[in-house]
């Protein structure tokens, strides 16, 4: 099972992916803020992916976390999603290789722009999931 870290200061956003992720079988972490992140991501080397917010309220935004996380895991598939930052600002100040999503998006729009980064046989969304 791929495991996806999940950064997002908005609990609901991340419970929502977390959700989405698991009717598919990819585990998400979810943790809240920069400062979580930057404990947690040298603790996961086991991440498959980085799934950021580009906002994440005071302190660091997205862009400096998928930066971080791509010392420590150098090939890290990341997704960025925002509802304030548009495409523009993303291909500025984004990681190379990354995606964007703009929020609010479906679930299926999560998982097709995550699953199209994972590696062969990391994510599989073989599973039928329900309507939300």
């Amino acid at each position: 099972m791929a495991r996806v870290l999940v950064v997002d200061d908005d609990p609901a956003v991340c419970e929502l992916i977390q959700d989405v992720l698991q009717e598919v079988r990819l585990e998400a972490v979810c943790v809240s803020g920069d400062d979580a992140a930057y404990r947690r991501i040298p603790t996961l080397p086991t991440i498959q992916a980085l799934v950021v917010d580009v906002n994440l309220g005071p302190g660091t935004t997205g862009y400096d976390v998928a930066r971080f996380a791509r010392q420590v895991i150098p090939d890290l598939p990341v997704l960025y999603i925002s509802g304030e930052v548009g495409a523009e600002a993303f291909s500025s100040f984004a990681v190379p290789d990354s995606g964007f999503l703009e929020k609010p998006f479906m679930p299926d729009e999560l998982l097709a722009a995550l699953v199209g980064r994972l590696k062969p046989g990391q994510g599989s969304p073989s599973k039928k999931r329900r309507r939300r």
